[in-house]
């Protein structure tokens, strides 16, 4: 008997569920990641500026390249490793390397990304951060070193995974201008686990500063819907009073119009991708 014909995208398909595979990473390494966005129209940019500004970081370390068209890669870059990820509105970078700074969340560990290369990066920094990752002990001893590393007051810490590991962060930009997020492990813990907890750190401080955009968006557009508001009542006391030649009344209520269209517009884009990044 003949054999179905498969879907012409059903292998693609299938793959793509395989294709970004998260970190293998020990009881002590580090995490640095950058997330880069053009300030205007950045769903519309030009996504091989993208992929020749990561060919230009790969290239330093004689690294391989990504496939042409390709939204992700991972490889490495000299004794590291490093993610990339290119997604509808941003392109993030992750660098992993082995083993614990003498000075926890040193600054000059993002130095792993050369200054000269992120100069020329097309577009500007959405969130930067450092991760690191240690055995767990006891939680005196845990507890004395979140007190040393952030803000208490704005300190979040939650059990993952069974208990497997602790996780930490405080949100906030530090003198280095990175976040900060701690991951203690238990020992016991294996290293694909650790990958996906580091990954999904990453992950919740990209989206959460992205879906922030949304709010950005609101106030200001609060603000000119205000001014519009007010334009339109003058227009209606115009109007019915009579004032003013009515071409003129005309033109600001089409261009009044227009602009209220062109808000709408743009809420609509935002929200759905706060909606989604959420």
């Amino acid at each position: 008997m003949a054999a179905i014909e498969n879907y012409p995208d059903r292998y693609q398909l299938a793959n793509e569920l395989h294709a970004r595979p998260f970190p293998v990473l020990s009881q002590r390494c580090n995490a640095m990641y950058l997330a880069v966005m053009r300030p205007k129209r950045a769903a519309f940019r030009d996504r091989e500026a993208d992929r020749a500004h990561l060919i230009a970081l790969l290239d330093r370390f004689g690294a391989s390249h990504p496939k042409p068209g390709a939204t992700h890669y991972f490889g490495e870059i000299g004794k590291h490793s490093v993610k990339w990820e290119s997604h509808t509105e941003f392109v993030t970078y992750t660098i992993f390397n082995e083993g614990n700074a003498e000075v926890p969340f040193d600054p000059a560990a993002f130095e792993l990304f050369p200054a000269d290369w992120l100069a020329e990066a097309p577009g500007q920094r959405m969130t930067s951060g450092l991760i690191r990752v240690e055995p767990k002990t006891s939680d005196e001893d845990i507890a004395a070193k979140l007190e040393d590393w952030f803000v208490p007051e704005s300190l979040a810490v939650s059990s993952v995974n069974d208990g497997e590991a602790i996780v930490a962060g405080d949100f906030r930009i530090d003198p280095g201008g990175h976040m900060r997020f701690a991951v203690f492990a238990r020992p016991d813990t294996g290293a694909r686990r650790i990958g996906r907890v580091v990954q999904r750190l990453c992950e919740i401080e990209i989206y959460k500063t992205m879906s922030m955009l949304g709010f950005l968006r609101t106030q200001d557009t609060e603000l000119r819907l205000s001014e519009i508001d007010n334009e339109l009542s003058n227009l209606t006391e115009e109007i019915t009073q009579k004032n003013g030649a009515a071409d003129d009344i005309l033109a600001r209520l089409l261009n009044s119009s227009a602009e209220l269209e062109t808000q709408m517009s743009r809420l609509s884009f935002r929200f759905g991708a706060t909606r989604a990044y959420a």
